[in-house]
């Protein structure tokens, strides 16, 4: 690793006060759906046998969903696209660019865009990527000032332009098959954190939808907004100088012994699934998407995610299940859970607890609302910075941190709709970021989902939350869940520091705050 940091150290690459508005943008689109490959070939009898329909399988656990970022790696034909709000150069960033590199070695075409909001931590050692014949790497919304210590300045001067974020996250593979959901390239994501570990969960489709999922990131690498990275370089790096950074990147890949043992199977089970099309769900599905001009701020342009979960919502006639890492739920959006649970549908909601989530000013704005979504009959629950691991989870890596956190956004509607994607139920995913979400119309896999979200419900990985006495808006706060096993029944936001509690208490009281949340 130190001698991958000196290679990326010596070359001149950045040091740019501003980024070059000159670079060539040549515009570049998805491998074609009918694009002679093994995946193609598997997946075409099947795909013929449920006209109109898309395959999925569900991507639970977040070591297996790294791993099979890996493996779809490498079964890669053709072309990889892949499309993150966070690509971290932690280690499994660089475990998977190592996989990503190998393929553009063998003449796959890697497309890499990514969101500038957090590549300050990552930027210049993508940026010798660039170097590497087939890599390509766009940055979207970037900072016109690359100097890092005056970011702030600039997200003063320019905030209504700066907070509008890519959200969307997208993993494509010969334009045939793509992994939808919430997770970031990170070793938190992934069970590889030694602090706190995500709990999410994603979709791999095949079929018409990982087709508009691509015909998505097209969208996105040829708007405006996606600069390529080399804007940023006083220089391109040769592929000589990328070699030897990629190089480097293997070895630290090879030298990781879980991701080296546990790799073999779980690459074995990708191609039997992909090449053996086995997979479990099949339905008619959606990828609802917002415009890449979402980021304009003088555009205002209303979020079609949010117009699709409204109504979503409005049709539920028995149960209405979600998960949403940060839930911040606008006015009418609180309004119409209250009346859906008042009207006699089931509301489930899972969001963090205060000693769970990583935005405290999100979780202030969310409490707001308890009582009343209480009060009307909407089932609370957040998710425990102790939460045990889902029953069956196979633990893939050795070593996982102690901590969790809630960060899937799913809807189950009715049991027979399933909703997977970035989309957080708050202001910020409806009116300020870009985001993206899968729809499925398929029994069988709203079953499966509901399932887990089920799981995740349980008083040893949420507490329930209630009011004493019953539908008071005034009364005490009950946290109720399992500790060593045993029902307990607490008052005050369980497990959060004295920190915490004073931030959000603050923030509760700051006029407008919600709207940025």
């Amino acid at each position: 690793m130190a001698t991958a940091l000196a290679a990326v150290a010596a070359l001149p690459l950045s040091g740019c006060a501003t980024y070059r508005l000159n670079v060539p943008r040549p515009a570049s689109y998805a491998v074609p759906a009918n694009a002679d490959t093994a995946i193609g070939r598997a997946l075409k009898p099947e795909l013929d046998a449920h006209p109109g329909e898309s395959a999925f399988s569900l991507l639970q656990y977040g070591a297996l969903a790294f791993l099979s970022r890996a493996a779809l790696a490498d079964l890669a034909e053709r072309s990889l696209d892949v499309q993150y709000y966070i690509y971290e150069a932690d280690e499994s960033g660089l475990v998977l660019a190592d996989r990503l590199l190998a393929a553009a070695r063998r003449g796959v075409r890697v497309r890499l865009l990514v969101d500038d909001s957090n590549l300050v931590r990552s930027e210049d050692r993508l940026a010798t990527l660039a170097g590497q014949p087939n890599f390509e790497i766009r940055v979207f919304n970037p900072y016109r000032n690359r100097v890092r210590w005056m970011r702030p300045l600039e997200f003063v001067t320019s905030f209504g332009r700066v907070q509008r974020r890519m959200h969307n996250k997208i993993f494509a593979v010969d334009g045939q098959l793509a992994v939808i959901g919430g997770r970031n390239i990170g070793d938190n994501y992934f069970d590889l954190h030694k602090g706190v570990n995500f709990s999410d969960l994603e979709l791999l489709a095949a079929g018409p939808v990982a087709h508009d999922a691509v015909a998505s990131f097209d969208d996105y690498w040829n708007s405006a907004w996606a600069v390529p990275i080399e804007a940023f370089l006083k220089r391109m790096p040769t592929a000589a100088e990328a070699d030897v950074v990629a190089d480097e990147f293997a070895a630290q890949a090879s030298a990781n012994n879980d991701v080296r043992e546990s790799y073999g199977p779980v690459l074995a089970d990708m191609r039997e699934l992909v090449l053996g099309s086995k997979f479990e769900y099949w339905g008619p599905a959606e990828l609802v998407a917002d415009p890449p001009e979402k980021i304009d701020e003088s555009r205002r342009t209303p979020s079609p995610l949010l117009t699709r979960v409204y109504g979503l919502w409005r049709a539920a006639r028995s149960e209405v299940l979600v998960e949403s890492a940060y839930l911040v739920p606008l006015r009418a959006g609180a309004d119409l859970i209250a009346e859906r649970a008042r009207a006699g549908v089931r509301v489930a909601l899972l969001t963090n607890s205060l000693a769970s989530t990583d935005v405290v000013p999100v979780h202030a704005g969310y409490a707001k609302r308890r009582r009343e979504l209480l009060a009307a009959g909407v089932e609370l629950y957040e998710f425990q910075a102790e939460a045990r691991q889902r029953p069956g989870e196979r633990r893939y890596f050795r070593r996982m941190g102690g901590g969790a956190a809630l960060h899937s956004k799913v809807m189950v509607i009715d049991r027979s709709l399933t909703w997977v994607g970035s989309f957080n139920i708050d202001p910020r995913s409806a009116l300020i970021n870009t985001e993206l979400a899968v729809l499925v119309k398929s029994p069988a896999l709203a079953a499966a989902t509901a399932a887990l979200v089920e799981t995740d419900l349980a008083p040893d990985r949420a507490w329930r939350l209630s009011v004493e006495p019953a539908g008071s808006r005034t009364g005490r706060m009950v946290w109720t869940g399992e500790r060593d096993d045993e029902l307990v029944h607490l008052h005050g936001e369980p497990g959060a520091t004295r920190w915490q509690r004073f931030v959000a208490g603050a923030m509760r009281w700051i006029p407008g705050l919600d709207r940025f949340l």
